[in-house]
């Protein structure tokens, strides 16, 4: 390590206000009188800037402390880890299993060691459901056209898209098509049936039909959807087949309610209005599909509506099952919203409840999901075959998340008290620009890790969380009559900063003899010895909230990314020594202007009187 001079000057040694002539004529060295003139003022600055640097440092290291303590409490104290010691779930150290594929089981905390048999399963809940009619959408069929030889000269050698089932293909009428369009259906099904084949022999999978002057094209199977797209707006074909480029003979959810191919929808009404289970909704016809269904169900009707392309059928289903759910639609316009999707009128299959028999009990519930016994348990399918859930106790998963908190505590805790307890050395200070440049990167880091060591020495702030966690983790227990010390956990020994140490045998016996008593020490809402060290690990890292309201650690050096960053004590003594620095470096540069001015006077005084001299002797020569 290299040996630093402790005198050495700051980054302001350099002069800042060289403005004047510099010794050419006496032959002072004017830097470093001037320097040495203004060594009280540079002083001042070279220690008020090692006292900046010293609370970043120390900023730091308050931060780094609040980072572990947040993380320590994420893990283990947070309400959405699954390691979180504050929830009677972890606790429960009872597992249910069972080989039937007829149930599921999953203890909760309230579950006891033994078994409960399903016996049979006379009925599953069911929700109430409304479904709608079939084939609500158009057939694809264009307006009337007329074939002949206007319409192929206007198609000649042009082409359009059509779409089955996601699958896009390209249909050219090139010269196959006769001029006078006599073998136009013709031509165009044995284009089609080449673009998609067929679905057995004879029968293509998309028809082509021409009656009446009117094009159409039909699936082989009712569940595939067709559309039809011009391949160019700059050479449309569809417009000259009677049809509309986008023309669909499904609903597309996207589509606004006013264009959707429905067979049932009023062609004039603007707005339509329905009810459902007595909530009323009113849709534009600008509408599209998707908010319609979106906004009934995410409304307190309390249903779910939904459409398949496949079936080319709305379904309306109640949100809860059992004999609760119930669907009751009311709609005043004949041919309206519901009506077009073939929901109005129609049946509603009323929701059954579910039915079981469970230790030669006979129960009937709403749900599929029953809780029998502290055990959640899932009806899968009607049977008369028995069903048996086994409970054992299983604390593997308890004791390992213990020990893992018990190890990461004592990482905390000697964290901090070893951050309290580190000597610090005043000979090593922070270093100036000027001392860097004389040093190597290692030589820098070596010395800027000693310097930052012990500067939270006998740190009250750190000592008083340390001492509260120190101190929960050795108390009685308020409630359950057991202790850590009772579980095997106990105190490593003086020397060892705080930390605990684990008895696994008598850890093993605690877990199979004391669960509630254990679940009751760590988990009791106001005395429970999560929440309390929750609390205090609350007051010292608490981010959010104005400030007054944070922890202490972050009342006194913040914490990255939240409002605390710059309201906090250090902070501000941080900005407040910043501006004293700026003002005495603006003070230095008026006493080296000074200087410099004095000094100048001097040089040119002199030179005055180098030049009068020189002329008296040349006088007294001659």
């Amino acid at each position: 390590m290299s040996t630093v001079s402790s005198t050495s000057s700051s980054s302001t040694s350099s002069l800042t206000a060289k403005t004047g002539i510099g010794g050419l004529v006496s032959g002072m060295d004017t830097d470093s009188l001037v320097e040495s003139l203004t060594t009280g003022t540079r002083t001042k600055i070279t220690k008020e800037e090692a006292k900046v640097t010293k609370m970043e440092w120390k900023q730091t290291a308050y931060r780094d402390v609040t980072k572990a303590l947040k993380e320590f409490q994420s893990k283990y104290l947070d309400v959405l880890s699954s390691k979180n010691m504050r929830s009677d779930r972890l606790f429960s150290t009872v597992a249910a299993s069972t080989t039937s594929s007829n149930i599921t089981a999953k203890a909760t905390s309230a579950a006891m060691a033994g078994s409960i048999t399903i016996d049979s399963i006379t009925k599953l809940a069911t929700k109430a459901t409304v479904v709608g009619t079939t084939g609500i959408s158009k057939a694809l069929t264009g307006s009337a056209i007329t074939v002949d030889s206007t319409l192929m000269s206007n198609l000649s050698g042009k082409s359009m898209k059509m779409t089955l089932d996601g699958t896009v293909k390209t249909i050219t009428f090139d010269s196959t098509f006769a001029a006078d369009g006599s073998n136009f259906q013709t031509a165009l099904q044995a284009k089609v049936t080449e673009a998609f084949g067929e679905k057995s022999a004879g029968v293509p999978m998309v028809s082509v039909g021409l009656s009446g002057g009117q094009l159409s094209f039909t699936s082989a199977d009712s569940g595939s959807q067709v559309t039809l797209n011009d391949l160019s707006s700059k050479t449309p074909v569809l417009a000259s087949l009677g049809m509309t480029s986008g023309q669909t003979n499904k609903l597309s959810t996207g589509t606004a309610l006013g264009d959707l191919p429905l067979t049932g929808l009023d062609a004039s009404a603007q707005t339509f209005s329905f009810s459902v289970n007595a909530v009323n909704f009113t849709f534009n016809r600008t509408d599209s599909l998707s908010t319609i269904m979106s906004r009934v169900n995410s409304s307190s009707a309390g249903v779910t509506m939904g459409y398949s392309a496949l079936t080319d059928k709305f379904t309306m289903t109640a949100d809860e099952s059992g004999s609760v759910g119930n669907i009751v639609i009311n709609e005043t316009q004949s041919s309206g919203i519901m009506a077009a999707f073939g929901l109005k009128g129609q049946t509603v299959t009323a929701g059954q409840n579910a039915e079981f028999e469970v230790n030669g009990q006979t129960v009937t519930r709403t749900s599929n999901s029953v809780t029998v016994d502290g055990v959640k348990i899932d009806l899968l399918k009607e049977t008369s075959d028995a069903s048996t859930i086994t409970l054992k106790e299983d604390t593997t998963t308890l004791k390992e998340t213990i020990t893992s908190f018990v190890e990461d505590y004592n990482t905390l805790i000697d964290k901090m008290n070893s951050l309290v307890k580190e000597k610090y050395d005043s000979d090593y200070q922070p270093l100036t620009d000027d001392q860097k440049k004389d040093m190597s990167d290692t030589e820098i880091e070596q010395w800027e890790k000693k310097a930052k060591t012990g500067l939270l020495k006998g740190d009250s702030t750190l000592r008083g969380i340390t001492a509260k966690m120190q101190s929960l983790m050795y108390s009685s227990a308020v409630k359950g009559g057991i202790s850590l010390f009772n579980m095997g956990i106990t105190s490593a020994g003086y020397s060892e900063n705080g930390k605990l140490t684990i008895d696994e045998t008598k850890l093993d016996t605690a877990l199979e003899t004391q669960g509630t008593a254990i679940k009751e020490l760590f988990t009791s809402e106001k005395t429970g010895l999560s929440n309390q060290l929750n609390d205090i690990i609350n007051g010292a890292a608490k981010t959010s909230g104005v400030k007054g309201t944070r922890g202490s650690l972050v009342e006194l050096a913040g914490y990255e990314s939240t409002l605390s960053n710059t309201e906090n004590s250090i902070t501000t003594s941080i900005t407040k020594a910043n501006k004293s620095i700026k003002e005495m470096k603006a003070e230095l540069k008026k006493q080296e202007t000074y200087y410099w001015s004095k000094f100048t006077a001097m040089e040119t005084a002199i030179q005055s009187l180098n030049t009068q001299s020189s002329m008296l002797t040349s006088f007294s020569a001659s």
